[in-house]
């Protein structure tokens, strides 16, 4: 194997410079850099390992109701993994704990139903908790004004920079004057890392 030194590599005009044949491997050598002023065209290929992995990733959800007492922010609860990357989901404590090293922004959904909608003007909210802090910029809220027994749909979400050690929960809150029940199989919180 032979080594070409040269500062530039330039095609005849008007035409495309090639590198490699087909099943060759280009490779960048760890401690060397490739810098891109230009645009990568991969429309006929596949570009990996660029951007972020989205991960530490999860997604849980209950196929048993839950009781929510008259005004009492209750932690939800969930009794299954559909995906947890990381491990770092615990259903016994109901709640997501940042792994060392995997601190950043992170996004947070969840789709929440409950079955007792009865007074007229009750609120029905959806909180996420940072370290047993209400996040009140993260919440959803339902604020029927009819009174009648039908369930009430809660969905929400939001981004929220979390450090290693963090830990989140839901917390539900109804104040139409008995309890009310969270739907199983109606009740799922999605989260994952967006950026450092």
């Amino acid at each position: 194997m032979g080594t070409l030194f040269v500062d530039k590599l330039d095609p005849q005009s008007g035409t495309s410079l090639e590198i490699g044949s087909s099943g060759d491997t280009m490779t960048v050598p760890s401690g060397a850099t490739l810098s891109i002023a230009g645009t990568i065209n991969a429309s006929s290929g596949t570009a990996t390992g660029f951007g972020e992995s989205n991960t530490p990733a999860f997604r849980v959800r209950s196929t048993a109701g839950q009781t929510v007492s008259n005004a009492t922010w209750t932690k939800c609860e969930w009794n299954t993994e559909d995906k947890d990357t990381d491990s770092a989901f615990d259903l016994s404590n109901e709640r997501f704990t940042v792994p060392s090293g995997k601190g950043g922004l992170y996004s947070f959904q969840w789709s929440i139903e409950n079955n007792g909608k009865v007074s007229s003007n009750a609120v029905y909210q959806v909180i996420l908790a940072k370290n047993g802090t209400n996040q009140t910029d993260l919440f959803s809220r339902q604020n029927p004004t009819t009174t009648g027994s039908y369930d009430v749909y809660n969905n929400g979400g939001g981004g929220i920079v979390l450090a290693a050690g963090d830990y989140v929960e839901l917390f539900y809150y109804q104040n139409g004057g008995g309890t009310v029940t969270l739907e199983g199989n109606y009740r799922s919180w999605t989260g994952f890392k967006v950026t450092t």
